[in-house]
């Protein structure tokens, strides 16, 4: 069309010179010579102007696409409130990934949520580990919906939430898909990498906890289950990229994980803690809280602010909620504020009365050294004399504080 116009041009101009020559009695040859300077002219100018106008349109074109391209990345992270566990659903352009699901009393309004943003069908569903806290959900959704994939740690339990996760794999006719550091998955037009585990035969199941790290433009987001500073360290000696805006903090924000220089590796802009108002674990721990607090990370919490959603354009983060600004914390059953006053009493001497050389949590079956730093609240307590009392009520010993005989 530009170069029909432009030819169309030089023909007028051609006449209308052949008419000022003729009328000023210029020679044939000054005529012919004027034509050509006259249309050399046109085509340099034409040229310039096509030249501008390819420049403005690609640039045009660029910014169209970019902003074209940071509007296709938005990326939504639903921390679901699910009391005493973890459940954190990902929706990037249509596509879903559900990563733990929560407790048994926790697993239908996960499902109930699910279907409220949308979802009729799960790319992937991620398990970190098979406690209870966080696969009774993930139970409930393969009941309910359509998924592709599964991945969860390879080591297996004798649990009855376990045994009908297989049932519930099996009937789908999924094949649980093995955890392999450094495989890459797309997730609608974000990305994760398994980080974790990076060993096998852990003494403490929580260290094989399947941990991701998703990006999404330039936004990453690091969450590591239950993983203590075992894998953590591992993950560090690993070389791996760490570095993260949202870090979901591992185990609920235990004293166990969320080590010092895992969080200097990561360095995120913001801290997500799953736990339960009141729960009797200590969570999230007076340790691991003045850790987030020396980095400056800005803290959500579910056990304050119940679901908390993070969305992502690829370049910022938004939030439903303000940040936490109360940086409580709980040890032992006692929850404390940021200065420290006790805010829930419990019986101190009652602890002190019992001579069992070695104490388990009814609800973890974990039985620890009486000096370990994650020890359970009393009245979730169970003393025993010897390893062999412990192991024979079933309990195994903390990946922490290595109990011995």
């Amino acid at each position: 069309m530009k170069d029909r116009r432009f030819r169309a041009g030089k023909l007028v101009l051609s006449w209308l010179l052949v008419c000022s020559l003729l009328l000023t009695g210029c020679s044939a040859n000054g005529l012919f010579q004027q034509m050509q300077e006259s249309v050399s002219q046109m085509s340099d100018t034409y040229a310039k102007a096509s030249k501008d106008e390819q420049i403005t349109t690609a640039e045009t074109l660029s910014t169209e696409s970019a902003g074209s391209s940071v509007g296709r990345q938005k990326l939504k992270v639903h921390f679901i409130d699910v009391g005493q566990g973890s459940a954190t659903l990902f929706e990037s352009n249509g596509k879903f990934m559900l990563m733990d699901g929560g407790e048994s009393d926790a697993s239908s309004k996960v499902v109930s949520y699910l279907k409220k943003q949308g979802v009729k069908s799960l790319e992937y569903i991620v398990v970190s580990h098979y406690d209870s806290d966080h696969l009774n959900g993930v139970v409930g959704a393969l009941n309910v919906f359509r998924v592709k994939k599964v991945i969860g740690p390879d080591y297996e339990t004798d649990s009855r939430v376990y045994t009908s996760f297989v049932q519930a794999l099996n009937t789908k006719g999924i094949k649980r898909i093995s955890p392999k550091v450094g495989k890459k998955y797309k997730l609608g037009k974000a990305k994760f990498t398994i980080i974790a585990p990076n060993s096998k035969n852990y003494s403490d199941e929580n260290d094989a906890s399947v941990s991701i790290r998703l990006v999404n433009g330039k936004n990453r987001f690091v969450v590591t289950g239950d993983a203590t500073y075992n894998s953590e360290y591992e993950m560090l000696e690993n070389g791996q990229n760490l570095s993260c805006d949202v870090y979901v903090a591992g185990h609920h924000g235990s004293s166990m994980s969320s080590s010092e220089k895992f969080l200097q590796a990561m360095k995120p802009q913001y801290t997500v803690i799953s736990c339960g108002e009141d729960n009797s674990y200590g969570h999230p721990s007076q340790s691991t809280m003045s850790r987030l607090k020396a980095i400056g990370t800005k803290v959500f919490r579910t056990d304050e602010q119940g679901t908390i959603v993070a969305t992502s354009n690829g370049k910022k983060i938004t939030w439903n909620h303000k940040p936490s600004t109360s940086w409580a914390y709980r040890e032992y059953g006692e929850s404390t504020s940021e200065e420290g006053k006790v805010t829930q009493e419990t019986d101190v001497a009652a602890t002190q009365d019992n001579s069992g050389k070695y104490i388990g949590n009814v609800n973890s079956k974990k039985f620890h050294s009486p000096n370990c730093s994650s020890l359970p609240a009393e009245h979730n307590r169970i003393y025993f004399d010897s390893v062999q009392e412990a192991e024979n009520a079933g309990y195994s010993p903390c990946g922490w504080c290595h109990p011995v005989g």
